[in-house]
């Protein structure tokens, strides 16, 4: 199971800037190990003066939506 997260931030000190990660986290995982770093997946990122309206969001949701729904159909692998 995972947890869609959008953190808005300023990357500059003193500018009027505000840039947008999308990151998963593992539910699966102990609370204690779940915002680590290391199991932390960055998906995404929103650059932009000023935080994205909804549709632009979905726009870069659109994407990740995808291909996770690619993964829960499958992916058939051989082994040529």
């Amino acid at each position: 199971m995972l947890t869609l997260n959008i953190d808005w931030f300023q990357p500059f000190d003193g500018r009027k800037h505000s840039s947008g990660a999308i990151y998963l986290s593992i539910n699966n995982l102990p609370w204690s190990e779940r915002l680590k770093s290391e199991n932390v997946i960055l998906v995404g990122m929103m650059p932009g003066l000023k935080e994205a309206s909804t549709d632009s969001i979905n726009h870069y949701l659109k994407l990740l939506v995808d291909k996770l729904l690619e993964m829960y159909i499958g992916v058939e692998m051989t082994d040529s």
